[in-house]
């Protein structure tokens, strides 16, 4: 494909050359790529509401059972003393950066403020034995033959590399088992909890936006193409 057109040459300035060439060489026009490069915007956006119940979910279940099995409602603030080296260091730096933004360094701050990163940290082998007790309680609803912490964090681990992917601008649209991966991400919600599992469903938007491909944001591509 030549990308000769002016308002592609203003996006390629933009939006960086190498970054839309890896959409205009799956296209036969300069359109086709923008239409390409809009709709994996599209997926990425519609990816947000299921990482958003997935993420608030899961941490508030691991954080409510670790506190049980701690006998700890504070165990984060306290930073107690089964924690490896690494989460240590990761509440450590959250504390540093409410303390920055000049906010309450209470437990509930604390737990929002932490990446989704030290979380499924928490689903590593180091924690098996943690596992053993509380597994139960933050998937209720995960079938018991496969309620293991290695299997839910295979689970977790593939969600979080399609959220970050997505969430950091990447291309997503050409992977082949991103239909599987969204599944996956609204298994795990289920085994957390059935409402939050309807809510996610509810406010999916992914389905029919993948389905309907890159041809439906046509008028979206001719509005920025007259703009120029």
């Amino acid at each position: 494909m030549q990308q000769s057109s002016n308002y592609f040459l203003r996006l390629e300035r933009v939006l960086s050359t190498k970054r839309l060439a890896s959409y205009a060489q799956n296209c036969v026009t300069e359109k086709d790529a923008l239409c390409l490069y809009i709709w994996n915007i599209a997926i990425c956006e519609s990816l947000y509401p299921s990482f958003q119940i997935l993420e608030v979910g899961f941490r508030n279940a691991i954080h409510r059972e670790i506190a049980k099995h701690a006998s700890n409602p504070t165990w984060l603030t306290s930073e107690v003393g089964f924690l490896r080296p690494d989460e240590v260091t990761a509440i450590r730096s959250a504390k540093d950066a409410i303390k920055t933004r000049a906010r309450p360094g209470t437990e509930d701050v604390l737990i929002a403020e932490l990446r989704f990163g030290f979380w499924t940290s928490l689903l590593d082998s180091h924690y098996e034995l943690m596992w053993h007790k509380i597994i139960a309680d933050v998937f209720p609803y995960m079938p018991k033959h496969d309620r293991l912490r290695r299997e839910a964090s295979k689970l977790m681990q593939t969600v979080r590399r399609l959220r970050n992917s997505a969430l950091h601008h990447h291309s997503i649209w050409h992977w082949r088992d991103l239909r599987d991966q969204h599944k996956q991400m609204h298994i795990m919600i289920g085994y957390i909890c059935t409402s939050i599992a309807v809510m996610a469903k509810e406010v999916d938007r992914f389905p029919a936006i993948y389905q309907s491909g890159p041809g439906q944001l046509s008028a979206i591509a001719d509005a920025i193409i007259i703009s120029n």
